[in-house]
């Protein structure tokens, strides 16, 4: 009014003070801090909290897509003498995780299905048993996958963000395939060889521990940005399915089917083999099956000379494989000690974390029998039971979704028979946010059906 500005006049000295006093600040806290960590650190956590209420889906996606190289970039951090790597490997992965259950749970409820009760009272057991026999650490290790399935059970995505996470979890695993070839055919052992020793992973004097070879078998199997070939097999297998049900690129495929191949992990193969045909012949997809499954078996007879699989094969056929007669002593082994043990010995006795601590401990690595031995016959049962219950779930649902989670329960129920994939909390979680996933949709879809028959 009357051509006067209405802004205060004392507006921008308020503005350029302020400014000059955060400086100050700042520069007077770098004097007397003595770590610029130890300053940093807690502005870093408001603006991640902050950044997870804000996007909480963005922020899943990229946690998600952290998980296949999460392990390397931890170890480098911790090779290159960076501090607080333990922090950090637990706040990139469980912590954004149950933030994003939460706020996810307070956006879109959550209504329990079947699965969600027999792997409830799974988990309730395994604690009731733990208070008596064992440790909250053995605990929290064995049954870390919880965390992933419930953020998928409150997870609602469009259709659009479900092709995009299913078309980037491919194409990240067919760029990690082919970046691990490099180290298997170019730089050799040493580099990783070097880093295991420098932060007591898998490696010992005479070099990397005996999974990253095999009988009759002189290279190196890849591992890619993951601990260890069988881990990466398993992250190839989920990435071939998810192709199969979202993609029809066949580069990608390739790709991942060259790292699925170099990893010589034989529970991956087996699950993939089980799965594709499963899924082709559900959705109607024989011609593309027969089609690729001659390319596949193509490959696999091209790449015998060239990574020298001859000998390989032939202690597979002869069964002469110490490693393939270990698997089998390990699930009987698992059986007759979980006869012998109805009601669990207890996690402080069997877990992989008893086995860090004392080499006395046993641990086998067969999943069914190993849960069997630490929490007994009836907790076993109730994780079959969730199992089933999903497989019962998804199968109804007919969807790209429902594929998908069919998929990864058939192949990974069948690869747990002689591993232990889900005690890999970055491969966990592939596997069960999309079975979680699917859970959840059908659930909605079951609400509405009841809403509109209401």
């Amino acid at each position: 009014m009357n051509g006067q500005s209405l802004e205060n006049p004392f507006a921008s000295a308020f503005r350029t003070s302020s400014v000059v006093l955060g400086v100050l600040i700042v520069a007077s806290l770098f004097i007397f801090v003595p770590s610029l960590m130890l300053l940093l650190v807690p502005f870093a956590g408001l603006a991640s909290l902050w950044v997870v209420f804000r996007w909480p889906l963005s922020t899943l996606g990229a946690v998600l897509a952290f998980m296949p190289v999460d392990f390397m970039v931890i170890a480098l951090g911790k090779f290159f003498g960076l501090p607080y790597m333990t922090v950090v490997s637990v706040c990139d992965k469980e912590v954004p995780l149950l933030l994003v259950a939460f706020i996810l749970w307070w956006r879109n409820g959550f209504k329990p299905a079947a699965p969600d009760w027999f792997l409830l009272a799974c988990l309730a057991l395994a604690a009731v048993h733990t208070v008596f026999d064992g440790t909250l650490v053995g605990l929290w290790t064995d049954f870390n996958f919880v965390i992933p399935y419930f953020v998928g059970r409150m997870t609602i995505l469009t259709q659009k963000q479900e092709q995009l996470w299913a078309r980037c979890a491919v194409w990240i695993v067919a760029v990690l395939s082919v970046l691990g070839l490099v180290e298997i055919f170019i730089l050799g052992e040493g580099p990783r060889t070097v880093l295991y020793l420098a932060i007591g992973s898998e490696a010992g004097k005479g070099g990397l521990t005996a999974s990253f070879h095999g009988a009759g078998f002189g290279g190196m199997r890849e591992a890619a940005t993951t601990v260890g070939p069988n881990g990466f097999g398993m992250f190839c297998m989920i990435a071939l399915i998810l192709w199969w049900v979202y993609c029809r690129n066949p580069l990608p495929a390739s790709m991942i089917a060259v790292g699925l191949i170099c990893s010589l992990t034989r529970s991956a193969w087996l699950g993939t083999a089980a799965a594709i045909p499963f899924l082709a012949i559900i959705m109607k997809q024989g011609k593309r099956l027969l089609m690729y499954a001659t390319l596949s078996i193509a490959l696999f007879v091209a790449s015998i000379p060239v990574l020298g699989l001859g000998d390989y094969l032939l202690y597979q056929k002869t069964g002469q494989d110490e490693s393939a007669e270990g698997h089998q002593d390990e699930v009987l082994s698992g059986l007759k000690f979980a006869a012998d043990h109805p009601l669990g010995a207890g996690n402080k006795r069997l877990s992989a974390v008893a086995l860090h601590e004392d080499n006395n401990t046993r641990l086998f690595e067969t999943t069914y029998p190993q849960l069997s031995s630490e929490y007994g016959v009836v907790d076993v049962l109730l994780f079959a039971g969730f199992l089933f219950s999903a497989l019962r779930r998804v199968w109804q649902q007919q969807s790209q979704l429902g594929y998908t989670a069919l998929g990864i329960l058939v192949s990974i129920s069948l690869a747990m028979v002689v591993t232990l994939p889900l005690a890999d909390r970055r491969l966990s979680s592939w596997i069960l946010f999309p079975i979680g996933l699917a859970i959840q949709c059908s659930t909605r879809r079951d609400k509405v059906e009841i809403g509109n028959f209401g």
